[in-house]
C-alpha cells in the first residue's frame, strides 16, 4: 500500500552520501547517546526542549533537494520549540502530560513537513491516514537502518571526501561499544576505574543501570532513525479526502428540520438561563438556592452539551445536500445558542469557586470552557461562510492556544494564590462560602506553587500557619536535596521551589511532620 501513496524526492548531492543508512544510522545512534544522558533517571525539564532541538536541526538537514514547507505549515516548527520549551518552565504534572505529548506530535509534523509535505492544508481523513503511513515508517525505519549495517564498512561515497566521512561514521560506531567495554572493565579492574572518574563517574554505574541506558540508547535510535528517513524523503499522498463524497447523504429538508426541532429546546433552555446571568443574587435567591447549590447542578452536564451539539453541527454540514438560507439561519442559531450555554457553565464555575475556592481540577474545567467557547465562535464564523470542514483545524490550534495561555499563567500559583487570598482577604465572598485553608491540598500543589506559599506563610494566622508549615515541610521539604539539580532536568518552576525553600528551611523544620509521611529520600 505504501508503494502506491509514497512519492520519494531526489536527495541531496554532497560529498558525503547522508541519505545512506550508514549516515542515518550513525546520527540515531549518536542521538540515542544524547537521549539517555539526558532521560536517563532525570525529570523532565530542559532536556525535553534540547533533544527536540536536535531531531528538528537534523531533520531540516535532511531535507530533500528542492523541498519547500508549505507556507500554511510554518507554524509548524515554531509551535514545537515552543512546546519543547514548557516543561523547562512548568513542572505540573497535568500540564506535562498534554505538553510532552504535544511536542512529541509537533516536532513529528514538523519533520514531515521539512520534505514539503503540506499538512495544515488537508482534510481531516487525510491527515489521519498520513498520520498513520508517517508512523508506520518511522516504527520500521529503525529495522530498515538495521538491515542494512552489514553495508555499513563500505566507503559512504565514491566522491572526495568520502573516506573521510566514513572515518567519522566509524568512530561514530564505535562509541557505544567503548561505553559498553569501559564500563566493564571498570567494573572489573579498580585501577582502571580510578583512571576514568575524572572523566565519567563508573562507579556509580551498576550492571543494571548499564542495561537500562543501553535500551534507551536503543529506543531513541529506533524512533531516531525512522524520523529521520520520513523527513529526508518527499513522504505525499496521493488519495483524495472522502468527506466532500458525504455531502448528500441527508436531503436539506430533513437537516433543516432536525436543527430547528433541536433549536426550539435550545433556545427555551437559554432564555431560562438568561434570567440567571442577568438577574443577579436577587434572582438567585428566589429561586431558594444557595450558591454551592446552584453552581453544583448540571455544570458537566452542560458541557457535555456543548460538544454534543458542536459535534452535530459538523456531522450535519458534512452530509446535507444543500445549505439554504433557513438551514444556515438553524445552524447559526444552535452555535449561539450553545456560546450561551457554554457561558452559563462557565458562571455556575465561578459561583462553585467563590463558594469553597480553587482547585486544579477547577482551573483546568474553566479551561476547557474557555476552549468550548473560542471553538463556538469560530463554529459560527465557519458556518456563516461555508467551511466547517475547517472546523477540528480550528479547534486543534485553539487548543494549542489556550495550552500556551496555561503555562504562561501557571495552574498550582495561582490556585494556591487564589485560595490563600481568599483566607487573608475574606470580603466579598458570599455568607455559605468556606473560609477555612485546605493547607495539605495547596502544600500538595507541587513545586509550582512552593513560592506562592512561602510568600504568604507571614500573612496568614498563627493556626494557618502552623497548619501550611507543617504541610510545606512534610510535602515539599522533607527528603529534598536542596543543591541544585542535574542541567538536564532544570525547570524554572522546580528552581524557584528550591531558592523559595532555602529562605524559610529553618523555619519549616521546626514545624512537626504530617502523620502517616514517609519522605521519599533524594527526591529534586
Amino acid at each position: 500500500m505504501a508503494d502506491h501513496v509514497i512519492e520519494q524526492s531526489t536527495p541531496r548531492v554532497t560529498s558525503i552520501d547522508r541519505y545512506s543508512p550508514a549516515v542515518l544510522l550513525s546520527l540515531a545512534l549518536l542521538f540515542g547517546l544524547l537521549a539517555q544522558w539526558l532521560f536517563y533517571r532525570s525529570t523532565v525539564g530542559i532536556n525535553v526542549g534540547i533533544a527536540s532541538v536536535v531531531v528538528l536541526a537534523i531533520g531540516w538537514r535532511l531535507r530533500p533537494v528542492g523541498a519547500r514547507i508549505d507556507r500554511l505549515d510554518r507554524w509548524i516548527a515554531p509551535a514545537a520549540i515552543v512546546f519543547a520549551f514548557l516543561p523547562a518552565v512548568r513542572v505540573d504534572l497535568m500540564l506535562l502530560l498534554f505538553d510532552v505529548p504535544a511536542t512529541i506530535v509537533l516536532v513529528t509534523m514538523a519533520a514531515v513537513s521539512f520534505a514539503g509535505v503540506p499538512l495544515t492544508r488537508r482534510a481531516v481523513d487525510v491527515l489521519v491516514m498520513l498520520g498513520l503511513l508517517v508512523v508506520g515508517r518511522m516504527m520500521a525505519g529503525g529495522a530498515l537502518l538495521l538491515a542494512a549495517l552489514p553495508d555499513l564498512g563500505r566507503p559512504l561515497a565514491r566522491r572526495s571526501g568520502g573516506r573521510i566521512g566514513s572515518v567519522g561514521v566509524g568512530l561514530a560506531l564505535a562509541v557505544p561499544f567503548l561505553v559498553v567495554f569501559a564500563l566493564l572493565f571498570a567494573s572489573a579492574d579498580a585501577v582502571f576505574s580510578s583512571a576514568l572518574t575524572n572523566v565519567f563517574d563508573f562507579r556509580k554505574w551498576s550492571i543494571g543501570e548499564l542495561i537500562g541506558r543501553v535500551l534507551l540508547v536503543a529506543v531513541f535510535a529506533w524512533i531516531a532513525g525512522g524520523l529521520f528517513i520520513v523527513a529526508g524523503r518527499g513522504a505525499d499522498t496521493t488519495m483524495s479526502s472522502v468527506l466532500p463524497r458525504l455531502r448528500g447523504l441527508l436531503s436539506s429538508t430533513a437537516g433543516t428540520t432536525m436543527l430547528l426541532v433541536v433549536d426550539a429546546l435550545f433556545v427555551f433552555f437559554v432564555a431560562l438561563q438568561i434570567a440567571y446571568l442577568f438577574g443577579g443574587i436577587d434572582t438567585l435567591n428566589a429561586t431558594g438556592l444557595t450558591y454551592s447549590t446552584y453552581a453544583r447542578r448540571g455544570f458537566f452536564e452542560l458541557i457535555a452539551v456543548a460538544v454534543l451539539a458542536g459535534g452535530l453541527l459538523f456531522a450535519v454540514e458534512l452530509v446535507v445536500a444543500r445549505r439554504t438560507r433557513l438551514y444556515v439561519g438553524a445552524a447559526l442559531t444552535l452555535a449561539l445558542a450553545t456560546l450561551v450555554i457554554v457561558v452559563s457553565a462557565a458562571y455556575r464555575m465561578q459561583l462553585y469557586q467563590l463558594a469553597y475556592g480553587w482547585t486544579e481540577q477547577r482551573f483546568y474545567a474553566l479551561a476547557g470552557i474557555a476552549w468550548l467557547g473560542a471553538g463556538g465562535l469560530a463554529a459560527t464564523v465557519l458556518i456563516s461562510r461555508d467551511a466547517t470542514k475547517w472546523l477540528l483545524h480550528a479547534a486543534g490550534l485553539i487548543g494549542l492556544v489556550v495550552a500556551i495561555a496555561i503555562n504562561l499563567i501557571g495552574p498550582s500559583s495561582f490556585v494556591a494564590r487564589q485560595d490563600l487570598e481568599r483566607v487573608v482577604d475574606p470580603s466579598g465572598l458570599p455568607e455559605d462560602a468556606s473560609r477555612a485553608l485546605d493547607a495539605q491540598y495547596v502544600a500538595s500543589l507541587g513545586d509550582g506553587a512552593v513560592p506562592t506559599l512561602v510568600e504568604f506563610l507571614p500573612r496568614l494566622g498563627a493556626a494557618d500557619r502552623a497548619a501550611l508549615g507543617s504541610a510545606l515541610r512534610t510535602f515539599a521539604l522533607e527528603g529534598r536535596d536542596l543543591e541544585p539539580g542535574p542541567i538536564p532536568g532544570f525547570s524554572v518552576d522546580r528552581e524557584r521551589a528550591r531558592q523559595a525553600l532555602l529562605g524559610v528551611a529553618d523555619e519549616l523544620r521546626t514545624y512537626p511532620l504530617l502523620r502517616g509521611f514517609r519522605p521519599v529520600p533524594g527526591r529534586p
